[in-house]
């Protein structure tokens, strides 16, 4: 197979002087003018709009959306043990501090901060073993791996009945997690249409957060019947596991992984799938095309070996590498590890007398906030998004933590809720969903799991770090500085807003073609929206 995509894109090279008419634009960019043979080599679909393409690609939405529910129980399952942390029944099981004030046992901060520690931790070793796993025997076989990992992790929870205990149920969570986050995002990238690929990988924001708000429901009508009885929210994560372990074998492999082993028959058994009955789709064009942006992509790196993590730090590869590390990395600096980990315990914390009923509150704002991103992110791109996004947060996280400065009483507690809502919609609307998105499709196809891979134990380093250290900073038995914590998260949110600026591109729209012939180019990440591509010059692609 490796002869026939080398032919194919022998083909186009010895006809370069045919395909192209090469000018210079005021700025040096390269404009091309294509004739017939490169044009046989492109995807026959790319001038699409996205409601055409849902109404034409619906088999494939269908199985992005069917990988997406996997999420949620990611969400329900990985939040669970943090949001519990306040429950009445737990702190009996795990409570060891006695206040000599009052009398009142509660959780040692110092567990929940190695609880949380270790769970990132195991998260970061769960991205890279999903990028191992995805590279050798397929992406759905890392879909396979985390239902394993998930599976054990609920039933050390039911079995737990000390810190220890937990602190291993917590760290195979945490795996899970990691797997999840590479295996969902690459699976998703490589199977959704292009002009839906930033809505359909933007559901992995919003699946979690669904699962994040059933949690909070969970936690409050147990608060409310039957508070002593923790083990009953632990129980109904088997719920979303059949129904993810139901799904689970009707996801086909993606074609990208195929064409990238050179199996040409599983390649195209995929894309007839995939693409059953659909009008006009030639499944030798799509996947020859396929095949030459792979030989692309081998002699840019100079390489036909297997994908070697030095590749993602090569040449342009390193720039996307980070452009896709601080897009993602935002969700921990803009103050994510206090407001979304810990939700009830800090809400706790901050002195809102009803905790469990605010955390639905914030969850119902944060799935409304992802619903209208789906909108935003393909209307006003991704890059604008995350950049509104870390500005608005920084504001508020600075408001929130100046009002921790007063004394307590219903008008300040009503603010506080007031600004916390705020900072979980605009959070919700740049960050949630977005930038998982720009860090799947942001790398070039051929190191995409790896790229993937880096930028999400990058994200789980960080959350490792802050997750050990906010649960010290927040507890009254520790630091107790509460809500003013926010003041270090709005500095580092402030800092990596600027960063994107600079670093991050406009992924809308754009084909993974597009952008390798943009970083190849140079062209400035901030200048990457108004840049006319080959594509849109051969009139296959309105340029938007």
């Amino acid at each position: 197979m490796n002869v026939n995509a080398n032919t194919e894109l022998e083909r186009v090279e010895s006809k370069k002087d045919e395909v192209y008419t090469t000018s210079a634009d005021a700025e040096g960019n390269g404009l091309h003018k294509l004739d017939e043979s490169y044009i046989d080599h492109t995807t026959a679909f790319a001038g699409l709009t996205r409601l055409q393409a849902m109404r034409k690609f619906w088999r494939a939405c269908t199985f992005c959306m069917i990988t997406a529910f996997g999420v949620i129980m990611d969400g329900y399952q990985t939040s669970l043990p943090g949001s519990v942390l306040a429950n009445a029944g737990f702190i009996k099981q795990f409570g060891t501090v006695v206040s000599s004030s009052t009398g009142k046992i509660s959780v040692d901060a110092q567990y929940i901060s190695m609880w949380s520690g270790m769970a990132y931790l195991c998260q970061f070793l769960g991205n890279w073993a999903g990028g191992f796993i995805s590279d050798r025997f397929g992406r759905r076989y890392t879909l396979y791996a985390l239902t394993v990992v998930f599976t054990g992790g609920i039933i050390t929870e039911i079995v737990a009945r000390n810190y220890k205990d937990w602190l291993a149920a917590k760290m195979l969570m945490g795996l899970g997690q990691g797997l999840i986050q590479q295996g969902v995002l690459t699976y998703i990238s490589e199977v959704a249409p292009t002009q839906l690929r930033g809505a359909l990988m933007s559901t992995y924001g919003w699946s979690y957060a669904l699962g994040q708000l059933f949690v909070a429901i969970a936690l409050n009508t147990l608060n409310m019947t039957d508070p002593d009885n923790y083990l009953k929210a632990i129980y109904s994560e088997f719920v979303f596991l059949g129904l993810w372990i139901v799904a689970l074998p009707f996801l086909p492999e993606t074609p990208w992984y195929y064409a990238r082993k050179e199996d040409e028959i599983s390649a195209k058994k995929t894309l007839s799938k995939l693409y059953k009955g659909v009008e006009g789709y030639d499944i030798d064009r799509e996947y020859n095309a396929m095949l030459v942006q792979i030989q692309e992509e081998k002699q840019k790196s100079h390489s036909n070996s297997e994908v070697a993590l030095k590749d993602i730090f090569m040449g342009p590869q390193l720039r996307r590498t980070f452009a896709s590390v601080f897009a993602l990395v935002m969700q921990n600096w803009s103050g994510s590890p206090i407001i979304f980990n810990y939700t009830t315990y800090f809400l706790q914390q901050a002195g809102l007398p009803q905790p469990f009923q605010a955390s639905v509150i914030v969850y119902c704002i944060l799935i409304f906030s992802l619903m209208v991103s789906f909108y935003g992110i393909e209307r006003l791109g991704r890059r604008t998004l995350i950049l509104s996004g870390g500005m608005a947060c920084t504001i508020f996280n600075i408001a929130i933590a100046s009002l921790g400065f007063a004394s307590h009483s219903s008008p300040v507690d009503n603010a506080s809720l007031a600004f916390i809502c705020l900072w979980v919609f605009f959070y919700a609307f740049g960050f949630a969903g977005t930038g998982w998105t720009c860090a799947a499709e942001i790398a070039t196809p051929r190191l995409r799991a790896k790229t993937t891979a880096f930028a999400a134990s990058t994200n789980a380093i960080s959350g490792a770090i802050f997750n050990s250290t906010v649960p010290l900073m927040i507890s009254a038995t520790s630091r107790n500085w509460g809500v003013k914590t926010l003041y270090m998260f709005a500095i580092l949110g402030g800092l990596g807003t600027i960063v994107n600026f600079f670093l991050l591109p406009e992924t809308k729209g754009r084909t993974f073609a597009e952008l390798d012939e943009m970083y190849d180019l140079k062209i400035s990440p901030r200048k990457m929206k108004g840049h006319v591509t080959t594509l849109e010059e051969s009139g296959l692609k309105q340029h938007k």
